[in-house]
């Protein structure tokens, strides 16, 4: 077998190089966003290596004991923060990812083996593991359809819901620029098939919906709704699950914990902290921002020349914007190239609904949560077409996007002046040692 001939060394250059290079450029991968060194905290500390399997903190059930005095940080936080912001009664913490959620969503909504389940057809934004997952748990799947990548044929549902009864609608937009109208959906469902559940899976839109931009899938009628929580959520690599309906979380509840053991304790705290940043530092004003963000930049685009996706719809109306390149004359890949070499990271991907081939997309969730205002969106188009295209040296265009980061980003802000600041360095300095500090230094441990 091949044996590695990296080192401890290695390891700590490359990833010493990737945070310099991190520093210096945005990344516009819709997909992704950053989150703040506080709610990464949890990540390098004791917490990361405990189970917690104590949601009720019955002392009869302290089986693992190592998570013990942390508990609330899930149960008085995360959780109680889950139901503030995303206007539920019920939540599961329990998911690791998007994926995860949505099978944790099929296999518990989904019904016995054999059942139907209706998602949205590709054409039309749905994502593209959901018909492989629902068929492995042996589930079969039918597609709602629309006129265009933007929306579905209600009638077209009707017929799909009344013909094959489905237990669950799961609503799984991954590709999108403009919400789907969840309330006519609803009561399309709730009229054609009414003992069909109705599932959302908002990871695209989970920061615009918790800023309350994006109607809330439970206020349009959903029977639940969840998704991962670092799109246009600055959080952790994560996911959760919500509803309303007691009934939809005794299943939830029966069903989670044979499909998921560890729910990555730390990852949960963590995203206790990101969305206590976002209630109490400005996430409704960064949510805005976002929308505000796109839709302009949409235009910045345009006006420079390059062709922007429905541009007669306003662009998007969220943080998606999709680049059609090769109508311009340059193949996406090319495209892609040329930005990373400005500094400047984006999606080139097949499936985009309306594209025959490849497409560009791209997100302004990330650049937004890095502090860039309206303002500096002028100076990020001026760079993203001039990379586009190939105008000038792609050094002096990565120097104009280093200068861009150069702004204080979305959060509680901290710094050496902050009181957070000594208790977070400490721990993290702690984390690393190998040793206790009197150990390594009795004189200033004296």
């Amino acid at each position: 077998m091949p044996r590695t001939a990296l080192t401890l060394d290695d390891v700590l250059r490359l990833l010493t190089e990737h945070e310099e290079d991190a520093a210096r450029t945005l990344n516009m991968v819709p997909s992704e966003n950053a989150t703040s060194g506080l709610a990464k905290l949890p990540l390098l500390l004791d917490a990361y290596h405990r189970y917690f399997f104590n949601e009720t903190g019955d002392e009869a059930r302290w089986h693992f004991r190592g998570a013990e005095r942390l508990r609330r940080l899930e149960t008085a936080l995360t959780v109680p923060l889950l139901e503030e912001l995303g206007r539920a009664r019920y939540v599961s913490t329990k998911p690791l990812s998007g994926l995860n959620a949505m099978t944790l969503a099929l296999g518990t909504l989904g019904g016995e083996p054999g059942s139907t389940v209706a998602t949205i057809a590709p054409e039309n934004g749905g994502h593209y593991a959901t018909p492989s997952v629902a068929q492995r748990l042996g589930l079969q799947v039918e597609y709602l359809r629309g006129p265009d990548p933007h929306g579905l044929d209600l009638d077209h549902a009707a017929q799909v819901l009344g013909r094959t009864r489905p237990a669950l609608v799961y609503v799984d937009q991954s590709h999108c620029l403009f919400p789907l109208d969840v309330r006519s959906l609803v009561a399309t469902v709730r009229a054609a098939s009414p003992g069909t559940l109705v599932h959302v899976d908002a990871s695209h839109w989970f920061g615009l919906v918790l800023a309350g931009i994006v109607p809330n899938p439970l206020d349009e009628g959903a029977d639940s709704f969840g998704g991962s929580t670092h799109k246009t959520f600055p959080g952790p690599q994560k996911a959760v699950l919500l509803t309303r309906d007691p009934a939809v979380e005794k299943r939830i509840r029966d069903t989670q914990d044979y499909l998921i053991s560890s729910h990555h304790f730390a990852a949960t705290i963590a995203l206790g902290i990101a969305l206590l940043e976002f209630r109490d530092f400005g996430g409704t004003e960064y949510a805005h921002a976002v929308v505000a963000h796109t839709k302009a930049f949409g235009r910045l685009l345009t006006e420079r020349g390059l062709t922007v996706v429905a541009a007669d719809r306003g662009y998007s109306a969220g943080h998606q914007l999709w680049l059609d390149t090769a109508a311009d004359g340059i193949e996406p890949r090319t495209a892609a190239d040329r930005l990373t070499a400005a500094g400047i990271k984006v999606n080139f991907l097949d499936g985009l609904p309306g594209f025959t081939g490849q497409g560009l997309r791209i997100g302004l969730n990330e650049p937004t949560y890095q502090g860039l205002s309206a303002t500096d969106l002028v100076e990020l188009a001026d760079v993203f077409v001039s990379a586009v295209r190939d105008d000038g040296p792609f050094g002096a265009l990565a120097d104009r996007v280093a200068l861009l980061r150069r702004r204080p980003r979305f959060g509680a802000r901290l710094d050496e002046t902050s009181p957070l600041w000594r208790t977070a360095v400490e721990l993290v300095t702690n984390s690393l040692r190998t040793a206790p500090a009197a150990e390594l230094n009795p004189v200033e441990a004296a």
